[in-house]
């Protein structure tokens, strides 16, 4: 299964129309983060089942080789694995996103997505102090649960990966999470800069995040220093960070920009494709849209850390070291 993924990210690479994309499949959230204000939208949205199936065989069609299954909260959706499973059968790498790890523990989900073929579940991990996490995402008791839901995962072939975002919180101690997330069990850590943005499908900001740029790239360079231990699987590059750290400094010095409407997207749960999450424009719907509507030109106008990083690895010649280091993560899951 998981060589097949493998094969078809380089015969689209090969054939030049290797994507990406995360796909939204609810609005819903358990969640209330004060840096993501996706928990208050009205209406609820839960994308219709058979219509998020035909999304995923175009993204297939059109060149998706991973998708990232988000929200809201994916786990709240009662098609989840139906639409992992549809990923599996195209062939495509898939994450799911998770920010109440209770929802793991519930209705046999974890056997269940590792049936139909998820090769990854990132959950957010914003601190390693219980109390700290529970205020951040107002879920009481969101570290046992985690704690039980990553000891559940490990029992599979699922990775897990801790999702950390940079915040006021945190930018000085990243070494002591991720410490705390190596030895509650994660396989992997990625790291999220922090950004706002003022879309109307996904609004992000909050005081949390409100850092000075010295702090964010404070964070950024000791994230740098915690690569080089390869036991904590950080999967964000160094040649990606150092890309933010310039862009912070002065968007001039960047030396990748965003490729987000080309060959990173975002599909929201009206199957809009958005470049990204920030842009409040569209590039059509999904389920109407061919090849040629993947038009937009490079984008250098904010640090959202999936897209950037991502982006990264499609420039040519220049991504060789950006391959490099993310060739040597995917070892290190052997």
């Amino acid at each position: 299964m998981v060589q097949g993924k493998t094969f078809n990210i380089f015969k689209q690479v090969f054939k030049g129309k290797s994507k990406v994309a995360e796909f939204a499949i609810t609005n819903s959230c358990i969640a209330k983060c004060s840096f993501c204000d996706i928990w208050k939208q009205q209406p609820k949205v839960f994308i219709d089942h058979q219509k998020a199936l035909d999304v995923i065989d175009r993204l297939a069609d059109h060149g998706i080789v991973q998708l990232t299954i988000t929200g809201g909260e994916p786990l709240l959706h009662p098609h989840v694995v139906d639409f992992v499973q549809k990923a599996t059968d195209r062939k495509i790498h898939n994450a799911v996103l998770n920010a109440a790890p209770k929802l793991l523990l519930r209705n046999d989900i974890i056997k269940r997505l590792e049936a139909a073929g998820n090769d990854m579940i990132s959950i957010s991990f914003d601190s390693g102090d219980p109390a700290v996490m529970e205020e951040s995402r107002k879920i009481s008791g969101i570290m046992d649960d985690m704690a039980r839901a990553i000891d559940e995962i490990s029992k599979t072939k699922i990775k897990t990966m801790a999702s950390v975002l940079i915040w006021n919180n945190n930018f000085d101690k990243l070494e002591d999470i991720c410490n705390k997330a190596k030895n509650m069990g994660f396989d992997l850590i990625s790291i999220n800069y922090p950004t706002f943005s003022q879309s109307q499908v996904y609004p992000l900001g909050g005081e949390g995040i409100s850092l000075s740029k010295e702090n964010v790239i404070q964070g950024l360079e000791s994230v740098i220093k915690l690569r080089k231990n390869k036991k904590y699987g950080i999967i964000n590059t160094a040649a990606s960070i150092k890309n933010i750290i310039n862009f912070l400094r002065d968007p001039k010095l960047v030396k990748y920009h965003c490729f987000g409407g080309t060959r990173v997207l975002f599909v929201d749960w009206f199957f809009n494709v958005h470049p990204c999450m920030q842009l409040p424009h569209t590039l059509g719907n999904i389920l109407s849209m061919d090849e040629n509507d993947y038009k937009m030109l490079p984008c250098n106008e904010c640090n959202m850390s999936w897209y950037r990083d991502f982006s990264a690895m499609f420039h040519g010649i220049k991504s060789i070291p950006v391959w490099f280091e993310s060739l040597a993560a995917y070892k290190s899951l052997k």
